[in-house]
């Protein structure tokens, strides 16, 4: 019996990971759910491990940024000044990261979160896609933000893969991997597939170099690459046909497409920068975009648009916070790089794989506007940062 409750408490210290993973993204109000989970989470651990935890934790760098954010973001709420940054979001990761036992976080519970956030991904963009189909932008979380969450989910996937040594291992984590591919593929989301490709290829090669396999192993990606995109064409067809279609009218001097409006987006925030560099607009710029269409900058399509962000988590920081709040969102994404310096294990290709997915994905999107993504993101990098003293 003793050990029944043992295995039940360890489930229900996890429990808000299993849900960041499945239930976050379905429900508008999943982080309030969250909230509840982290706290149920914090008290079981107290209760079992004591302060033994906490002790540990406390001494983490990483821990320490996470306080560090929850008080710039409640500064800067007191001060009524714009900020980036979900409150909720960061106090969960901060009460979560500091009693979470790392001890807990093993290989198994890992390949059950990514097993269970593959097959998450895949019911939700089916169900949104086909079972009861609506506009992309309209899900619960828009597609390209989820698209990243599914571009984490298969870089950790494949990372545990590469270093797989039992057959059983292997084979799931093969399947979870072309289940990820596909949910990704179905969402239809160009810049997360920009993102993903690099990452998965860097770290590939990487293993292939430490293994001394890189020459057979280029021609077995060239192999798998092709009969991938052979698979996968029927379904981004149309999205690949889009994009020609695209490119052919910003070459006449259409830019009120897609990608044309991205275009506008991004040659609007460079303006912007330009004129107010350090301080930025937070959210009070739409008076200048009509001001940058009047001259003839961007078209009028693009300030009618009224974008919430600017299509690229680099400029919209850079025009709503200036360029210290740029310098300090590069520094935040860049410290975990620092920290493990020159380590090679599965927590540092696995954060140096998500820093790559991030930033690339932020070429095209804000992934840090999405409290989803913002607490996925935060919560795998601090896993993979302290579990590393625990990992064997």
């Amino acid at each position: 019996m003793n050990k029944f409750f043992s295995k039940l408490a360890n489930f229900l210290i996890l429990l808000p990971i299993f849900w960041s993973f499945t239930g976050l993204f379905h429900l508008y109000n999943g982080d309030k759910i969250l909230v509840f989970l982290t706290l149920i989470s914090a008290l079981v651990s107290v209760i079992k491990y004591k302060k033994s935890a906490i002790v540990i934790n406390i001494k983490s760098k990483y821990v320490w940024l996470m306080y560090s954010l929850l008080l710039i973001s409640i500064t800067a709420d007191i001060l009524n000044i714009y900020n980036p940054i979900n409150i909720r979001a960061i106090a969960i990761l901060c009460v979560f990261l500091t009693l979470l036992p790392y001890q807990l976080i093993t290989r198994n519970a890992l390949i059950i979160t990514i097993v269970l956030g593959s097959i998450n991904s895949l019911f939700f963009v089916y169900k949104f896609t086909y079972l009861t189909p609506i506009d992309r932008y309209n899900w619960p979380i828009n597609a390209i933000p989820f698209a990243t969450y599914i571009c984490f989910i298969s870089a950790i996937a494949f990372i545990l893969l590469l270093t797989s040594k039992t057959i059983k291992d292997k084979v799931i984590l093969s399947l979870t991997l072309v289940i990820s591919i596909m949910s990704l593929a179905i969402t239809e989301t160009r810049g997360a597939l920009v993102a993903l490709l690099p990452t998965l290829l860097a770290t590939y090669f990487y293993f292939s170099y430490q293994r001394k396999l890189l020459k057979r192993n280029i021609l077995i990606s060239i192999v798998i690459l092709g009969v991938t995109s052979f698979t996968l064409y029927p379904i981004i067809k149309e999205r690949i046909i889009q994009t020609h279609q695209e490119i052919t009218q910003i070459d006449n001097g259409n830019t009120n497409t897609s990608i044309g409006l991205r275009l506008n987006f991004w040659k609007a925030g460079f303006n912007l920068i330009e004129q107010s560099p350090f301080v930025g607009y937070g959210d009070d710029y739409y008076s200048q975009l009509n001001k940058l269409a009047k001259e003839k900058v961007i078209i009028q399509a693009a300030a009618n648009y009224k974008p919430p962000h600017f299509h690229n988590q680099f400029i919209d920081i850079a025009v709503k916070c200036g360029l210290f709040g740029l310098a300090f969102l590069l520094v935040m994404l860049f410290i975990p790089i620092m920290l493990f310096r020159n380590k090679t294990s599965l927590n540092a290709i696995s954060i140096y794989s998500l820093i790559s997915i991030l930033a690339l994905s932020g070429l095209t999107d804000v992934p840090f506007f999405h409290k989803q993504i913002f607490i996925i993101y935060f919560l795998c990098i601090g896993i993979f940062l302290n579990r590393e003293k625990f990992e064997l």
